[in-house]
């Protein structure tokens, strides 16, 4: 069934990585773009096809484009007017990482012209979308709660995962998953 589908994974951090791993072993023919500077092949550890540049021949190619890139001023809007002018009038638009990275208005004038097949939103800007809203009641969207993250064994995972980071700290240790791990040389006082 999804074999020789083309999907595009845009962001290469650990969620864009661990989506196309999983959308691989599925048989989706994966690759991927890079936006946020960060040096791919630290993050990407060769388990991905990383194209940088190549956004705009990857959006000609790709059946399916997933965003999973950061919220920064680059890439607000980013799959606007121009962007999905460049997809395949069959491709989907799935994104599950931040609103504002497209562009509401220009996703309906693209539904609308049918340049586009369709999205599967988990998160819309503004969010929560107004009721009533053009992207609400259509068969070629699914909207989701901003829950895609969702399961039983998630929820364990928040619950137990949290508390035992806080435990780490407080015996001395460091967290697990360290956002900034250059502070990892100072002192408990930051210094």
């Amino acid at each position: 069934m999804t074999d020789g589908l083309r999907l595009t994974v845009l962001g290469s951090g650990y969620l864009g990585i661990t989506h196309a791993a999983c959308m691989a072993s599925l048989g989706f023919d994966v690759l991927g773009v890079d936006t946020d500077g960060r040096k791919v092949d630290q993050l990407n550890a060769g388990r991905l096809p990383i194209y940088e540049p190549g956004l705009e021949e990857l959006l000609r190619e790709s059946d399916l484009v997933s965003l999973h890139p950061p919220l920064t001023k680059e890439t607000r809007k980013l799959m606007g007017d121009e962007n999905f002018t460049r997809m395949k009038p069959t491709a989907w638009l799935v994104n599950c990482s931040r609103g504002p990275i497209v562009d509401t208005e220009a996703l309906v004038r693209a539904l609308d012209a049918k340049r586009l097949a369709g999205c599967a939103l988990d998160t819309v800007d503004p969010e929560p979308l107004p009721d009533p809203h053009p992207l609400r009641g259509r068969e070629d969207v699914i909207l989701n709660p901003h829950v895609a993250w969702y399961s039983e064994e998630s929820m364990r995972g928040l619950q137990a995962g949290a508390p035992a980071e806080v435990r780490r700290v407080l015996s001395g240790e460091w967290p697990v998953n360290v956002v900034n791990r250059s502070v990892r040389g100072r002192n408990r006082a930051g210094l």
